[in-house]
């Protein structure tokens, strides 16, 4: 069976994908305590805590893929674009250093648009280079796979000697309603107080659930604590919203319908993760276009 690394895993969007595609993850590394309970919860395995900062090339088991979701505020709009100045950066340079060390079939690596004009990129393309990979980056958005929710991301994929990517038609296929993935009943929770909403209403990205065009914009994982860019509210009457709920965040971003979070878990929590995952689909679509993996 192919087996692969998670680093830094969040919930397990890419274990979700993983499992269809009959792909063994051997080991999942996250910081966040949350996340690894749920992850746990989900998928079995309860990741490593490990710092990837300083985490060594023999504490990395033999995998035939990397998959690599490193923090996106050094290159996105809304962090500081520091690129590897950016403290939060090194992590993806120590792991880029065990590279040679491991030799992994094939490597995938997420993150937002604005990665593709860093020095990050940069390094990775020709570090990777320098050990014979073939790099390549796909943009995908969870529009590309009927779902109306607007999150575009780049995917870099690296494969060895022997390995091929090939990309893929998108699946032609009807667009899904926004309304099909809200529930009619929701925690109290969600409804944003009435002067939080008189202060930000004007910056908000506010829709109808029942508007056949209605779409969702990009959740973040400050969707809980700010108003401005951090994802899409729901009208519920004349002067009332609310925020979407961590389940219906997961739904759009393609995790299965059995996928649960801890109940001990608070609101800010939950929504914190699940703005913070990755679309399933996408990756699906990226794992589909190897080749040559047994």
């Amino acid at each position: 069976m192919f087996k692969a690394l998670e680093l830094f895993s969040g919930i397990g969007a890419f274990a979700e994908a993983a499992e269809k595609l009959h792909i063994q993850v051997v080991a999942a590394y996250d910081q966040d305590p949350r996340a690894n309970e749920t992850y746990k919860l989900n998928h079995g395995i309860m990741p490593s805590s490990r710092n990837l900062d300083t985490v060594s090339s023999a504490e990395l088991p033999a995998a035939d893929l990397w998959w690599m979701s490193p923090p996106c505020q050094p290159y996105s709009v809304r962090g500081n674009r520091k690129g590897l100045q950016d403290p939060r950066a090194r992590s993806l340079v120590n792991l880029l250093s065990h590279v040679k060390n491991h030799n992994p079939k094939a490597i995938i690596l997420e993150n937002v648009l604005g990665f593709r004009d860093s020095d990050a990129h940069r390094l990775v393309v020709e570090t990777l280079s320098n050990l014979g990979y073939q790099s390549r980056l796909v943009e995908l958005s969870p529009t590309d796979f009927g779902i109306p929710m607007r999150r575009p991301r780049l995917y870099l994929v690296a494969t060895a000697s022997g390995i091929n990517f090939k990309q893929q038609d998108l699946p032609a296929i009807p667009a899904v309603k926004l309304k099909t993935f809200i529930k009619p009943e929701f925690d109290e929770a969600l409804v944003v107080r009435a002067n939080d909403f008189a202060r930000y209403c004007e910056s908000l990205h506010v829709i109808k659930p029942a508007d056949e065009d209605a779409y969702a914009t990009c959740f973040t994982s400050g969707y809980w604590k700010s108003f401005k860019s951090s994802g899409t509210f729901l009208q519920i009457s004349e002067g009332k919203i609310r925020r979407f709920s961590p389940e219906e965040i997961v739904s759009l971003m393609g995790f299965s319908p059995q996928f649960a979070f801890p109940n001990h878990l608070s609101m800010s929590a939950k929504l914190h993760l699940a703005g913070n995952t990755v679309d399933v689909r996408a990756i699906e679509y990226m794992l589909n276009g190897l080749s040559n993996l047994d």
